[in-house]
């Protein structure tokens, strides 16, 4: 293979990783958070009945949209479940709880519901 092809394949092979590695991990934040909040077996959202706990699950992923994609990271590449439960409860609970008040805000009429158990 010719020096110049090696040179075009490589980079777009490089390319083609770059532009694929934020996707998957943008691509993946909601299953992290999912995992995260369905592992939670005491608290208010442990309470919740199955449809409640989707809808307030659902909620909160849809509130983290907005997240800044280095926060999302930091959380996704959490080495195990443990850390990402950790990451992810510094996340929403720095800069006074920021996140947690929007939390609070988009799915505090979820949260007050009847529990459907």
């Amino acid at each position: 293979m010719s020096r110049t092809r090696l040179f075009i394949r490589t980079i777009v092979l490089a390319s083609l990783a770059i532009g694929a590695a934020p996707t998957a991990s943008a691509a993946s934040f909601p299953a992290v958070v999912r995992a995260v909040l369905n592992s939670q077996t005491d608290g208010r959202l442990a309470s919740m009945g199955p449809d409640q706990r989707l809808r307030m699950t659902d909620c909160v992923i849809a509130t983290l949209v907005g997240l800044p994609g280095g926060k999302k990271r930091y959380i996704v590449e959490g080495a195990s479940l443990d850390e990402q439960q950790d990451r992810f409860g510094e996340v929403v609970q720095e800069d006074r709880a920021k996140w947690k008040q929007k939390i609070a805000a988009a799915c505090s009429k979820i949260a007050v519901e009847q529990n459907d158990r």
